[in-house]
């Protein structure tokens, strides 16, 4: 799946979610009872047919901020499945006056930001990469396959990625080695340090390359 592709149905599947929410916190007064008039309840669904756009381009920055972390393996502790979703709530950062005026109505918005990132944002390409870099392992994958996976890969530059990377450098398939290791080069001189407890996993000669490079090594100790 694409970037853009994603961010599309990450977008269309936004909007449902938001326009039920508004519509659920524009109803919740008259629910409890409150002494609230049609024309206040008609004003609240007009202000709700004006904020759900805004926030619907709010929340798509916030979603291009994600787009790049989408691909971040799931654990069974990672409810959220993207690293950094949480930031699906800071479009509602600027509306915090709006809850001192009406607390629960604002309690449904900020909720509905939370389901949507944990159950409803579209998270397919997570588990897919996930068994992408568990395939770089697999003897039974073609190391033609395992190649272009290495080098793919290279452009996500996170943790998750580049230990396989790491494991992946000591494959008895040279050619598969030799394209764990560029990718692992390409990444580490991008991000001008490595750490060391991933260096010294590495062959003496492929930690030697490294080193040769001139990148910085930092200690985890």
């Amino acid at each position: 799946m694409t970037t853009g592709k994603w961010l599309w149905i990450s977008v269309l599947r936004y909007v449902p979610t938001a326009l039920i929410a508004w519509a659920a916190a524009a109803m919740v007064t008259p629910a409890l009872g409150d002494d609230t008039s049609a024309e206040e309840f008609a004003l609240q669904m007009r202000l709700g047919l004006i904020g759900v756009p805004l926030l619907t381009i709010a929340t798509t920055y916030v979603l291009v901020l994600l787009a790049g972390r989408r691909f971040e393996p799931r654990t069974d502790d990672d409810l959220l499945r993207i690293r950094g979703g949480w930031m699906i709530v800071l479009p509602l950062v600027p509306l915090l006056p709006a809850a001192l005026l009406a607390p629960l109505q604002y309690l449904i918005i900020v909720s509905a930001q939370l389901a949507y990132v944990i159950r409803v944002l579209p998270c397919g390409d997570a588990r897919d990469m996930a068994d992408v870099l568990r395939s770089l392992a697999d003897p039974a994958v073609p190391a033609e396959r395992r190649v272009l996976i290495a080098g793919a890969v290279a452009e996500l530059r996170t943790r998750p990625v580049v230990e396989p990377l790491v494991a992946a450098a000591g494959d008895e398939e040279p050619e598969v080695a030799e394209a764990a290791l560029a990718s692992l080069s390409a990444i580490w001189v991008h991000d001008g340090i490595v750490g060391e407890d991933l260096l010294l996993k590495l062959t003496p000669e492929h930690r030697s390359h490294v080193r040769a490079l001139g990148i910085k090594v930092r200690s985890p100790w």
